[in-house]
């Protein structure tokens, strides 16, 4: 059966707020930085849509949870509010989500900005990989954490690999790439589709699935087609600690 995603329609123009859904504080739980406290900024919006998106909040017209409108002062002291008693802010990761952060790239630099003013030096971004990135962005972000799509999550490849966006997020020489993997098919798609495109040393492959017992079962499939093609692994740990619950 064809997949077609009931995509919210953003507007393209919010003045200088930003659409936060939430802020939380946290650990990464995925990508070359899985372990480290962070404070997650998450947008609304998105412009694809996976059959398997565990945050369809941020996208369904069904479910769709447009969050607050706020400036880049307001999302600053919503983080600074965060932070626990004794946490030094300089080892606190910022990290903007979504949804598709990427679809608000003309305000993020702003807060950035306001947010290094209040102490924070990190600051990584989670993206599909679907949107080229402005100069401003590239200097901004700190590190980019870019989950390009297979055709396992339902969208046509026309929508899922935009060449120009991979490439200009690969030649920042601050980023990995991260798969959503069910299968080898999955990581043949890869090889075939993604490494003309990007480097070959920045890929991970993290298992689907979003419940911890889903992820525990593609897990060892994922380890193996590590072991087969050289690919480093990408764990989902808050899946595996909280299932898929929100603010976590």
């Amino acid at each position: 059966m064809e997949y077609t995603p009931k995509l919210a329609p953003w507007p393209s123009e919010f003045g200088n707020q930003l659409p936060v859904t939430e802020t939380f504080y946290s650990v990464q739980g995925e990508g070359r930085h899985a372990g480290c406290p962070a404070i997650f900024i998450r947008f609304a919006y998105c412009n694809l849509g996976c059959s398997w998106c565990d945050t369809r909040y941020t996208w369904d017209v069904d479910k769709v949870d447009k969050g607050k409108l706020q400036t880049a002062e307001e999302i600053a002291q919503g983080a600074v509010g965060l932070l626990r008693s004794g946490a030094e802010r300089a080892p606190i990761h910022i990290v903007f989500t979504g949804g598709e952060p990427m679809l608000h790239q003309d305000r993020i630099p702003a807060v950035i900005d306001v947010l290094r003013s209040a102490g924070f030096t990190y600051f990584e971004i989670e993206t599909n990989g679907t949107i080229v990135p402005s100069d401003n962005m590239l200097r901004a972000i700190t590190w980019w954490n870019c989950s390009p799509k297979l055709s396992n999550n339902g969208r046509p490849v026309e929508s899922n690999v935009i060449p120009g966006a991979l490439a200009a997020i690969a030649e920042t020489n601050k980023a990995d790439f991260k798969f959503v993997v069910r299968n080898r098919g999955d990581v043949d798609e890869i090889e075939r589709v993604y490494l003309p495109i990007v480097p070959r040393e920045s890929v991970m492959l993290m298992p689907e699935g979003m419940t911890r017992a889903r992820q525990l079962e593609t897990m060892p499939v994922v380890l193996v087609e590590c072991l087969r093609t050289g690919f480093r692994f990408s764990p989902r740990m808050h899946i595996l600690a909280w299932g898929n619950e929100r603010g976590r």
